[in-house]
């Protein structure tokens, strides 16, 4: 009864029915689910328990693991020689401190991305240890929704934006954990959301800078509603000057939508149409005046990301067709079939000397290659004879999927005065704020 009461709060709480939530929900995050073994360091006081409700106290500095033997979970004190202090199926941690850290080693990130790697993380509330299909652990950070934003903001946008563009990045970065509890559409079996660039990048707390806390504490329980229904607020690090509309990079999550179609990054009207082949050159090469344009207040992450080009050598290309897709030969040309309103390619034909390939989707064409294509909008260059390139060039606009809000964007109109409701009012047309909880 109270799992159905919980939900109907929630159903209640993405509609713009009222009451409000007298709380802010509680999300379970997916942290890693690659990871062997997890080391845990902490100094506080943690209750451990198992899926039997066998528990175990700690007080006081631990350094702890968790890690798979013969299909069981095993707690082990790593200062006190491997001692084993609690099996089970699945392992569960209390933090009892309400402002207690528990630090996890060396947590894989950004996998299968040109930035992947392992980082230390901290994180608040509450930790969950479960086995995967994959023998692997699934590793939940169970908070409560503002806390967890504590530690998306710096992931998506950084801690050195304007106060205004953080807090436009906290209301878009809450409205899109909210629908995706509701929905479930991020969900697995044991967590809500997950914490990389499929739902929203999330790091725990240990980069929130005093800004950051700023901005997610005095935008508490807003959300961007339209219709009053809380909306998807998605948004991508570069628009590359226009965005897009939603059922050209995600047909299979929505049709269209008014407040998530693209339009220019510019208060001015511009009837340059960027479906166009010829139009769409003059937009790459060129660089007009839109608010994500490189200037002295773009972000240094950003700096590269508005205009880009990189080489693809043909056999490589081949390789790369014939691994994910099908064996079409060497590659000797690339015909792009469909654009969307930002130029962006989301149908495309690969042509080699023994067949063709024809690729769907804005992400799997920029996933095509290992080090995946900062965008999908970009023109094509052969280097060499027209009929057995050595390689192409690649002219592209924008980092991302074009989305929603242009981060940089949003940091350029924050520079310039605007408030964290006129971005969200450029980005979101129709949109409204609302607070879903005190």
């Amino acid at each position: 009864m109270k799992k159905t009461l919980v939900f109907l709060s929630l159903i209640l709480l993405l509609s713009g029915v009222r009451p409000l939530l007298a709380e802010a929900p509680v999300l379970r995050v997916l942290i890693s689910n690659t990871m062997h073994e997890a080391e845990l360091a902490f100094e506080g006081r943690v209750n451990m328990f198992n899926d039997t409700g066998e528990k175990v106290l700690l007080r006081g500095d631990y350094a702890l693991s968790v890690k798979i033997e013969e299909d069981m979970l095993i707690l082990a004190d790593r200062r006190n020689g491997g001692r084993v202090l609690l099996r089970g199926t699945s392992l569960r941690l209390k933090n009892t401190a309400p402002d207690g850290n528990i630090e996890i080693r060396q947590v894989p990130f950004g996998n299968g991305w040109w930035w992947s790697g392992e980082k230390d993380r901290r994180y608040q509330g509450n930790l969950e240890f479960h086995m995967n299909r994959s023998n692997h652990l699934d590793v939940i950070n169970v908070l409560n929704i503002e806390n967890y934003l504590y530690g998306v903001i710096p992931a998506e946008i950084g801690t050195d934006a304007p106060l205004e563009a953080l807090k436009a990045q906290a209301v878009c970065a809450r409205s899109e954990a909210l629908t995706g509890l509701v929905t479930g559409k991020y969900a697995g079996a044991h967590h809500d959301l997950s914490s990389d660039v499929m739902s929203q990048v999330y790091h725990g707390i240990g980069e929130a800078n005093p800004a950051v806390r700023e901005a997610v504490d005095k935008t508490r329980g807003e959300v961007l509603t339209y219709a009053d229904t809380v909306i998807s607020a998605y948004y991508s690090s570069n628009c590359g000057g226009h965005t897009e509309d939603i059922e050209n990079v995600w047909p299979e999550r929505s049709g269209h939508r008014p407040y998530l179609s693209g339009h220019p990054d510019t208060e001015k009207a511009s009837d340059t149409d960027l479906r166009q082949a010829e139009n769409v050159r003059r937009w790459v090469e060129g660089a007009p005046d839109t608010w994500c344009r490189t200037n002295g207040e773009t972000p240094e992450w950003a700096a590269d990301n508005f205009r880009w080009k990189r080489s693809v050598d043909a056999g490589a290309l081949s390789e790369a067709v014939a691994k994910k897709h099908t064996d079409i030969g060497r590659v000797y040309d690339i015909v792009p079939l469909e654009r969307g309103k930002s130029g962006r390619i989301y149908d495309i034909l690969f042509i080699g000397d023994s067949g063709h390939c024809r690729i769907r989707g804005e992400l799997n064409l920029r996933r095509l290659w290992d080090n995946p294509l900062k965008s999908s909008c970009f023109v094509i260059d052969k280097i060499g004879p027209a009929g057995r390139p050595a390689s192409f060039i690649l002219s592209g606009a924008g980092w991302g999927h074009g989305v929603g809000m242009c981060q940089s964007g949003a940091i350029a109109m924050a520079a310039a005065g605007k408030s964290y409701r006129d971005i969200l009012t450029h980005y979101f047309r129709g949109t409204q704020i609302q607070q879903k909880y005190k």
